[in-house]
């Protein structure tokens, strides 16, 4: 590889996520960049059924072929790039069936050190439009999507089918988990959270509804308990209990269950997107006017404070509930996305949220972020907490798949990814927090 770039590769086994039998040429992994500095982050979200990624890169100057690098099964790396550096990058994802696509070609370069620090109220503004609006409308979209897929499945049921809607569903779960570094607002208030993402759920509860008289619509299915709707229903509806569902186990009421519950998470995405568009409930203006008129965030500092805590509760949430809990228990009941086994990328885009909310980035839209107030006044503790980032990440994705064996097999890298995430938090809690002034 050039000289240019120093990868810094996390590895780790292909994992199937799938037990079906078939192959399939894997679909276009989407591509994110962060930077600060020369320092810059790529990573891409994991393709079911890749067993290699390969990325692109042409000079920003004219155009012209840099080189193309094998990045086996890794699905992030860092680099640090020259001065006057900038380059095109794009992705695709490889298995022996075929490739993907590349993905959406994206910028890479030294970002500037810009002389002019951003006011509270742009970063504030950015968070609410750029950050939180624009995930939860991705979230709709993706949920639109699922529904669409086990729509298909219904008419069709195949396995070729089956496994669109499981790669439907894991793409589906990337916006919620980047989104829980801000469950406030109408995500709560609406209660919308426990609707659409209950955890643990009771598969014998479940089972029952599928065995019972219950008509399944979307009317009925709207009205069960959180544990019998949402995200793991679904998940488990379409995995089951092992994660080795074929088509052919899919019966008549398992169909009608997701196609109503699948309506039903789209239903209500839509709520909570619409709960903050400006055309819409317009809950974005009353945290963007923070401190211009909102009554439920009278200042400035009321709305940071919301931003931070928010980092704080995922954190504290991904090291005590998500990753200490099943640890500590051995037991695969207390793992999040266990049918799936999609466990480590919903740990690590719950710390991609934390990054997205110090940013101000989100997928291809940037803006300035908390580290935009933080790094003129400590240098230093933006620094620590952009690599404590990225730490954490990296921790996660050493863990490997699936969680619910690695919690008895890998206990020490499951311990590992503990003490990166607590070392961040403590960073949120001890050093960041204080930097808000009292609301």
């Amino acid at each position: 590889m050039e000289t240019w770039v120093k990868l810094i590769l996390i590895g780790g086994a292909a994992v199937m996520f799938s037990a079906i039998s078939h192959a399939e040429i894997p679909e276009i992994p989407k591509l994110y960049v962060t930077t600060n500095g020369p320092q810059a982050s790529l990573y891409w979200d994991e393709v079911s059924g890749a067993d290699n990624y390969t990325l692109i890169a042409s000079n920003l100057s004219d155009g012209s072929p840099f080189g193309q690098f094998d990045l086996d099964v890794s699905s992030r790396f860092s680099t640090t790039l020259p001065e006057g550096a900038g380059f095109f990058i794009s992705i695709r994802a490889e298995n022996t069936d075929g490739n993907s696509n590349f993905s959406i070609p994206r910028l890479l370069a030294v970002s500037p050190d810009s002389t002019e620090m951003p006011s509270v109220e742009q970063v504030i503004q950015n968070y609410a439009r750029n950050v939180v609006f624009n995930t939860y409308t991705d979230l709709a979209e993706q949920t639109k999507m699922l529904r669409a897929a086990i729509i298909e499945l219904q008419f069709d049921t195949t396995d070729k089918n089956l496994y669109q809607a499981q790669n439907t569903w894991r793409n589906a779960r990337r916006p919620w988990e980047q989104s829980e570094a801000f469950l406030f607002g109408p995500v709560d208030t609406e209660g919308l959270d426990p609707a659409l993402d209950s955890w643990p759920i009771n598969s014998v509860d479940i089972q029952n509804v599928v065995d019972g008289g219950i008509p399944l619509t979307t009317e009925t299915v709207s009205a069960f308990e959180p544990t019998l709707k949402g995200f793991h229903v679904i998940e488990y509806l379409l995995y089951g209990n092992d994660g080795r569902k074929t088509a052919s186990q899919l019966t008549t009421r398992e169909l009608a269950y997701l196609i109503a519950a699948a309506n039903v998470l789209s239903n209500d995405a839509r709520a909570l997107a619409d709960a903050w568009n400006p055309n819409e409930g317009n809950f974005l203006s009353v945290f963007s006017q923070a401190g211009a008129g909102s009554t439920a965030y009278p200042s400035l500092a009321a709305a940071l404070q919301e931003m931070v805590e928010g980092m704080i509760i995922i954190s504290d949430e991904v090291v005590n509930g998500k990753l200490s809990k099943p640890l500590a228990e051995r037991n695969a009941t207390f793992v999040e996305s266990q049918f799936s086994s999609n466990s480590r990328s919903d740990f690590m885009n719950n710390i991609r949220s934390i990054r997205n909310v110090y940013t101000g980035n989100y997928s291809l839209s940037e803006g300035p972020g908390l580290n935009a107030l933080v790094k003129p006044i400590n240098p230093a503790l933006d620094e620590a907490i952009n690599n404590q980032i990225e730490k954490a990440i990296a921790a996660i994705h050493a863990i490997p798949q699936p969680f619910t064996e690695s919690i008895v097999s890998n206990a020490s890298l499951v311990q590992e990814a503990i003490d990166e995430v607590k070392t961040l938090l403590s960073l949120l809690v001890d050093q960041l927090l204080p930097l808000v002034p009292s609301a």
